[in-house]
């Protein structure tokens, strides 16, 4: 896989994220912290661990990966992202 398609991947994400109803998520005034964003990424990356140690695999971890690629690609847009 290139960068691109990953990049699609991750794009795709968060497509979905944006798309998810207020059921799924709080409507808020602000932008998320990025301190708010840390325990997003904290918790995802405990569903991988358990996904890739659960499910004796790396395909159900890579969907976790997914998600926290374009959490933190959704964190940048909110806060910002500085150039190296």
């Amino acid at each position: 896989m290139n960068r691109s398609d990953v990049y699609a991947a991750i794009d795709g994400e968060r497509d979905y994220q944006d798309s998810l109803g207020p059921d799924r998520v709080e409507p808020s005034e602000r932008p998320h912290s990025v301190g708010e964003y840390i325990t997003m990424l904290s918790t995802y990356l405990r569903k991988a661990q358990d996904d890739w140690t659960l499910q004796a695999g790396e395909v159900a971890a890579l969907h976790q990966i997914r998600k926290i690629a374009a959490i933190v690609v959704h964190c940048m847009e909110d806060n910002g992202a500085p150039r190296r």
